[in-house]
């Protein structure tokens, strides 16, 4: 009876991790979608259509999640340079929709260069990502 007990309390807590690492990952995808916001809102030459924001949210996430998987036992450092990567996934699904290849490899260098900062303070200060 007590180890049935103590196993469904360590299948709760794995459920709780779970949910505690998806929600984090998807807080640092809104944080790097709204400095990318505020990139984009500098000059009009970086204008995008407002669905571009929505979709880096939702697409971001699901790779983020994706990527965490497999790098989660790594260095703080390490996740991050690898989860950054979802900027790398993004602007080659930009430049599919036809978005122009220099505007793509530009922006492709400033969301790697806003994603890992992120990132790399979250692994780094938040317990249990």
């Amino acid at each position: 009876m007590k180890r049935e007990a103590n196993k469904k309390s360590g299948k709760r807590l794995n459920i709780k991790k779970t949910a505690f690492i998806i929600i984090a990952i998807f807080a640092i995808i809104v944080l790097f979608t709204a400095v990318d916001y505020f990139v984009h809102s500098l000059s009009s030459e970086y204008a995008v259509p407002s669905y571009y924001f929505r979709n880096k949210i939702i697409y971001g996430a699901v790779y983020g999640a994706i990527i965490y998987f497999f790098v989660r036992n790594q260095t703080p450092f390490k996740k991050a340079l690898f989860f950054s990567g979802i900027a790398v996934l993004l602007q080659i699904r930009y430049f599919i929709e036809g978005y122009p290849l220099d505007f793509v490899l530009e922006f492709l260098a400033i969301h790697y260069l806003i994603l890992l900062p992120i990132s790399w303070l979250a692994f780094r200060y938040i317990k249990g990502l």
